[in-house]
């Protein structure tokens, strides 16, 4: 009986030094950049932390751009970042361009963690360019960028016309359906944009459709998006601990969603090999590369090895998903958004495109699209204004000093924050910022300045490897919808945000330039 007592005694005593360790521990998380003499934003007190865990109240991501604009605004000029806490974790906030540079450019390779889970071999799908870290997402990077080059762009011009001449004749016949001339875009924006992907990425053309219906592709990815696979807590863990998590084989992708793409594109891949008949779409490149790599190994035939690679052209394919389709919509949406504000530039943008046309022979050819300047001024200003993400996220992979600031050091695993919303509206870079100014775009381009100012398609080596196809995808759709229509807003209430939808008003212009008879009809 004495001897259970003193069990029962150890154990009490191991339990109490492992809580006393355990708040000391706590207590130095939330005092971190207070040791450091880093000037930084106090953390919440214990109860509202432990509140939003049990609670699962999660910060949205409009909620986190306010949060670090209020941090970025309130310590600029104090130092090459400052820092603050996300629950008990330390963070960086920075605020410094030469150290957005440093971290985005001179020495991205200490800097080329995004913090995002992935997991190849249990979870295909997440072992994309997005996720992916270190020399294996160099090598998938190298393996990929010629197949962004001009020509190969070119090369898929044909279908992405289709698609926004399908587009362009949706408007039409929801308008002609309806008793009033509005319009909430952004489910056909969604819409415009998942069939360009659903065509030229998966390789779903009108016969394809016909076993793979675009509804349920739409279903599915958006079971793939927006769908939590994990709670909370278990999302957080995977994120902080990524190497422990793969060992438990944890993963992110629904299973639903994953047979589903992964049963599609190997049957699709499966005819295309059979048929041997190249199509012209992204599809056909991320085959080339499949065969590429085959014929680099020494056993062509081992299944092991072709099952590797064809998730491989999966994760690719399905990138275009994870970061354009939303984005891409969301993007168009509001260019449309600040054209119906700004009827003045809109004016502008529609007479450029008249007379860009013009002088290719009123054919909307892939040069008269690219050459078109003040689009693209326009469409960088909605960038600014409504960035893809309000914020870029990096994990340091090793200790970091900043030369001119010794005391300022990145350790290793922190996580490390840009700002991008307060950058973009911050009058020092953008006078006026909270204004539609694409003519801020028309002077010469200070290299350096974008680096480390403006994060449209992101920056540095890690930028947005498809962005020449989504400036494509926007172009086309604005080009098209522009020379039918005049887009007005329906109500003078300004757009709080996409939650709320964008309700435009369209008013045919009735005018059919030369040489277009043929598509007005």
């Amino acid at each position: 009986m004495k001897g259970m007592w003193i069990i029962f005694m150890i154990l009490g005593l191991i339990v109490l030094c492992l809580l006393v360790l355990l708040f000391m521990a706590a207590r130095y998380q939330r005092d971190y950049w207070r040791y450091l003499d880093i000037p930084h934003e106090r953390p919440k007190k214990l109860w509202p932390i432990v509140k939003q865990l049990v609670t699962q109240s999660l910060s949205t991501e409009a909620m986190k751009a306010a949060h670090y604009t209020t941090l970025y605004n309130k310590f600029k000029g104090s130092g090459p970042f400052c820092g603050f806490y996300a629950l008990l974790q330390p963070r960086a906030l920075v605020l410094d361009r030469e150290l957005i540079r440093q971290i985005m450019i001179k020495d991205f390779a200490n800097f080329n963690d995004r913090g995002i889970y992935c997991n190849q071999k249990s979870d295909p799908l997440s072992g994309d360019l997005y996720g992916l870290r270190g020399n294996r997402w160099k090598e998938m990077r190298q393996k990929l960028e010629p197949t962004f080059e001009r020509e190969r762009i070119e090369w898929l011009y044909g279908s992405l016309y289709e698609e926004a001449e399908q587009l362009l004749l949706i408007v039409s016949t929801t308008l002609m359906k309806q008793s009033h001339s509005t319009l909430h875009i952004q489910k056909l924006m969604r819409r415009y944009v998942l069939s360009a992907l659903a065509s030229c990425v998966f390789g779903l053309n009108a016969e394809q459709r016909q076993k793979y219906p675009l509804d349920e592709f739409e279903q599915m990815t958006e079971l793939a998006l927006s769908t939590r696979k994990h709670g909370y807590l278990m999302n957080l863990l995977m994120i902080r601990f990524p190497n422990f998590c793969r060992r438990l084989r944890m993963r992110l992708t629904p299973k639903q969603a994953e047979v589903y793409f992964l049963t599609l594109l190997e049957d699709i891949v499966g005819q295309r090999e059979v048929s041997d008949v190249r199509t012209q779409d992204y599809l056909q490149l991320l085959l080339d590369i499949k065969a590429l790599e085959l014929t680099t190994h020494e056993y062509e035939a081992d299944k092991e090895l072709k099952a590797h690679l064809q998730h491989e052209l999966a994760a690719h394919a399905f990138v275009f998903l994870k970061a354009g389709y939303e984005q891409t919509a969301n993007t168009l949406s509001f260019v449309l958004y600040e054209l119906a504000l700004n009827t003045e530039v809109q004016s502008q943008v529609r007479q450029e495109l008249k007379q860009t046309m013009a002088k290719h022979q009123n054919n909307l050819s892939y040069e008269c699209v690219q050459s078109l300047t003040l689009m693209g001024h326009v469409i960088l200003e909605t960038l600014r204004m409504h960035p893809i993400t309000p914020y870029i996220m990096r994990r340091v992979l090793n200790n970091y000093t900043l030369p001119e600031h010794m005391k300022y050091t990145l350790v290793k695993e922190l996580f490390v924050i840009i700002p991008t919303h307060a950058i973009h509206n911050d009058p020092e870079y953008y006078p006026e910022p909270e204004r539609f100014k694409p003519e801020r775009w028309g002077s010469p381009r200070d290299s350096f300045k974008e680096q480390s100012t403006w994060f449209g398609f992101g920056s540095g080596v890690r930028n947005c490897i498809g962005m020449q196809f989504a400036q494509l995808q926007l172009r086309l759709a604005l080009a098209l919808l522009l020379l039918e229509f005049e887009f007005t807003l329906n109500s003078k209430r300004p757009l709080v945000s996409l939650d709320d939808g964008i309700a435009l008003q369209l008013t045919p212009l009735g005018v059919v330039e030369p040489g277009l008879e043929e598509r007005a009809v």
